[in-house]
């Protein structure tokens, strides 16, 4: 019989959920602990009464074999389409073709569809904010909620969060902790907007030039393209960083501004309207790293914090992670 019998996963995006996928069957007992009420991270869905969003993720590329190969059986199973949707450079109404190098995709219906489709074959506890690992004598990890409640003891601990929350979390691992410590993350105001009747827009995303904006996207929920028009903006880096601590009316009204001058047609009344900061958008120095794993500690962070602020990353990264779990247990039953 192994030595290692329970793995506890934090955070149920892309990376945490594929690495415990990638577990389940191996390890008598994989579980995953997710502070948000669904899974899927940056690649989860907003809605605002019948309208939804796309808020974080609008689509992903491949460029890796393996990734290809897992994006192929997600085609298979009818959870991801090609998107061929119109991507051009926008300034001040003027737009130019910006032609994509390769072939993007999206989650169907929805992106968050991807993480759901995972989450199925995991056991996923949500609304669970662990704040607390407490080393055992005899090698293992006590978790802990924010509340203090006890959750278990776990032979070992992967951590699939954000950057900083892993620093926080492995104090006590600084071969972990001072790498994770070390990355820069942007923050990305992001603002979602419905519109009645469908805006006169000949493209379906842009890069937005010169602007506070950085990008905009259509999205189309299946079934839903005829009856309002729903985009998301996301604000450039900068702009996000300057006002990081403005409340959200004052970001809504100057995003929505933005928009109407980026796109150079008149205001109109958006039927829905919200807006939601993303703390830690993009990893500016990722560590180049696939995944860490501290075999004397038993725990390991993964993420696309590590490799590249992609979906490709984030899967590729919790693969990496299951794979030297998986070692380690072979080294430790050798």
């Amino acid at each position: 019989m192994s030595k290692v019998s329970s793995v506890a996963v934090i955070g149920a995006g892309l990376a945490g959920l594929t690495c415990a996928t990638a577990l389940k069957g191996l390890i008598p007992s994989v579980k995953v602990f997710e502070k948000s009420i669904f899974p899927g991270g940056r690649i989860s869905r907003f809605r605002a009464g019948e309208y939804e969003f796309n808020h974080g993720a609008q689509y992903f590329t491949v460029n890796n074999p393996l990734f290809w190969n897992i994006v192929s059986a997600w085609q298979s199973e009818g959870i991801v389409r090609p998107w061929d949707g119109w991507i051009v450079e926008l300034e001040k109404g003027q737009v130019s073709n910006s032609d994509m190098a390769t072939q993007a995709f999206v989650g169907y219906p929805r992106m968050q569809i991807v993480a759901e489709n995972l989450a199925q074959n995991c056991d996923l506890t949500v609304s669970c904010n662990i704040s607390e690992l407490e080393k055992q004598s005899d090698g293992g990890w006590r978790i802990f909620n924010e509340r203090g409640d006890y959750l278990g003891a776990f032979d070992i601990v992967i951590i699939s969060t954000t950057a900083n929350e892993v620093s926080n979390l492995c104090r006590g691992v600084p071969s972990i902790s001072v790498l994770a410590d070390r990355v820069d993350m942007t923050v990305c105001w992001s603002g979602m907007f419905a519109f009645e009747p469908r805006l006169d827009l000949p493209f379906d995303a842009a890069h937005v030039l010169n602007s506070p904006l950085s990008w905009i996207s259509r999205y189309q929920l299946a079934g839903q393209q005829d009856k309002f028009d729903c985009w998301v903006l996301h604000a450039s880096p900068e702009w996000s960083q300057l006002y990081a601590a403005s409340y959200r009316g004052r970001v809504m009204h100057a995003l929505l501004q933005s928009f109407w001058e980026a796109v150079d047609l008149p205001e109109m009344k958006a039927v829905s309207s919200s807006v939601h900061c993303w703390k830690h958008a993009v990893p500016i120095n990722p560590i180049n790293e696939d995944s860490l794993f501290d075999e004397t500690e038993a725990i390991g962070a993964c993420g696309d914090w590590c490799t590249a602020p992609r979906i490709e990353g984030a899967v590729l990264s919790g693969f990496s992670m299951a794979d030297r779990v998986m070692k380690y247990i072979h080294k430790l039953d050798a």
